[in-house]
């Protein structure tokens, strides 16, 4: 295999193609691991007014579509080349994994730092009685928002579609896709810019409330809140990174292998990795898949955990109807 294939500009040969297909097996499977530990998980211990847990476990639905949906048409497709199904296959397929799963990230990223905003700066709210939970509302309407992006664009010449020559995916060109793809665009930076602005203010509002306790209550919740910024700018620097891979940054670079990497393997990267963040930094999902997979969880952190007054905890408390 030689440097030229990879930098090639034309149709993929075979061994680019193997390359491709073997490094979004791997990635789609610790992806569909991670995301599907997450979800049973939560799906089996999140309380009925968790609201937090409840948006977490929605997010990684959608993550967990994206993964799986690899495996089941651009993996087995790169490595036949050969689309082996009907074209409305391939649509749908673009719908489903393109459309429906990808959206549930961002539009769950705005519940969960809704969630945040309104247990700290609104507290009277929060801890209020509903007779429908706010989070069981909004997690409704981002599964509808996200259904409707699904069957919104099934008109001939509104799909999106995974192109072999080009190794990912890619919406057909219409007057449809080109509004479509504005939108979006214009969207997602929204998104990431008020959920991160809004991360910066829950950051410093809990930093004050930190000073207020002990020294050591002070240190533990200094460094989870920490944890909290680090989460939510990372999360929405992905949202940021995948939406610009999909939509401008590909056109930079005519490379063959660029191309791949930015319309296909970045998304279902990214979803990987996003399952990954919410085990390894969130401890109650932490300890909830280590229940689920039979480990021990180490009790030091567990105490540490449970005196030290966080977000998180506040959010997942019986007692609150979010």
């Amino acid at each position: 295999m030689t440097l030229d294939e990879f930098l090639s500009t034309g149709e993929p040969t075979e061994n680019v193609r193997i390359v491709a297909a073997t490094l979004l097996t791997i990635v789609s499977v610790f992806g569909s691991i991670f995301n599907t530990l997450v979800f049973v998980s939560l799906l089996l211990r999140v309380k009925k007014k968790d609201g937090f847990l409840k948006i977490c476990c929605a997010k990684s639905f959608g993550n967990d579509i994206v993964c799986i949906g690899y495996l089941f048409w651009p993996i087995p497709v790169t490595f036949f080349n050969s689309y082996f199904l009907p074209h409305m296959f391939n649509a749908f397929m673009g719908q489903l994994v393109g459309w429906f799963g990808w959206s549930i990230g961002p539009l769950s990223q705005v519940l969960l730092t809704s969630n945040r905003v309104l247990a700290v700066f609104f507290p009277h709210l929060y801890h209020k009685t509903y007779r429908v939970a706010p989070s069981n509302v909004g997690i409704m309407i981002c599964l509808f928002l996200s259904f409707l992006l699904f069957a919104a664009f099934f008109p001939e010449g509104c799909h999106y579609l995974y192109n072999l020559k080009d190794i990912g995916w890619l919406p057909e060109q219409s007057l449809c896709t080109s509004i479509r793809r504005s939108i979006f665009i214009v969207s997602m930076i929204i998104i990431v810019i008020v959920t991160s602005v809004c991360g910066f203010l829950l950051f410093f509002r809990l930093i004050a409330d930190a000073n207020a306790m002990s020294t050591v209550q002070s240190t533990s919740r200094r460094s989870k809140n920490q944890k909290i910024l680090f989460q939510t700018l990372t999360q929405n620097m992905l949202i940021l990174v995948d939406t610009l891979n999909t939509t401008v940054t590909y056109k930079l670079f005519p490379v063959l292998f660029f191309q791949f990497l930015t319309l296909s393997f970045s998304m279902v990267f990214l979803r990987a990795l996003e399952g990954f963040i919410m085990f390894k930094m969130n401890e109650r999902i932490d300890k909830g898949v280590r229940s689920l997979l039979g480990l021990k969880t180490d009790q030091l952190k567990n105490l540490q955990g449970a005196q030290s007054v966080m977000i998180w905890a506040v959010s997942s408390t019986s007692r609150h109807n979010n």
